[in-house]
């Protein structure tokens, strides 16, 4: 069992990346605001964090330079992990402005989250985010404890809260079970 100490990245700046247009993916590019920074100095020195072995980082921009402050008040490697990314409101990597992931969100929440292949969205289902995530930490299990530096929506498939702050902290246990992983509250 490993325990995951699972940080949401700081508040995040897409100012930079709307003014050139991006779209998609290109949205995660945006890097954090100064308060965001602020934010993650503060995480960084949380006694929560003490005696982690690695930080594995989400590899959208906003986790990264999240990840690498803490990084550097706690000298410890950053391992990057794809399959710990934020959720996509489009599967094609095309949605163009907000209205669009914010119709994307209402869907989700409509149908919890889930659909059927007959009724199929444009949004990723909420049990393949957890899938994912899950199966990206099992590499991690050989760590007593680890740092995690994530998004809401991957850190609610192992605890759910319904408002996680920017830089806030769920605690949870995390093992490998016959068909699967799972996170267990601590």
């Amino acid at each position: 069992m490993t325990k995951l100490i699972i940080i949401r990245h700081g508040e995040p700046d897409y100012s930079l990346v709307a003014t050139r247009n991006f779209r998609g993916h290109g949205m995660d590019l945006a890097q954090l605001t100064p308060k965001g920074i602020e934010q993650a100095n503060v995480v960084s020195k949380d006694k929560r964090l003490d005696g982690a072995s690695i930080i594995v980082s989400s590899p959208y921009t906003r986790a990264l330079q999240t990840a690498a402050i803490i990084s550097k008040e706690r000298s410890l490697d950053i391992s990057i992990e794809v399959d710990i990314h934020e959720w996509l409101p489009d599967l094609t990597f095309n949605n163009r402005c907000d209205e669009e992931v914010e119709i994307a969100v209402q869907e989700c929440i409509f149908c919890k989250g889930e659909y059927t292949d007959d009724n199929e969205k444009k949004w990723e289902r909420l049990s393949a985010v957890a899938n994912r995530a899950f199966k990206g930490l099992e590499k991690y299990l050989k760590y007593e404890k680890i740092i995690v530096v994530s998004h809401g929506i991957v850190m609610r498939q192992f605890e759910y809260h319904t408002n996680i702050p920017y830089c806030g902290i769920i605690e949870v246990i995390f093992a490998k079970i016959l068909n699967g992983a799972v996170g267990l509250k601590t």
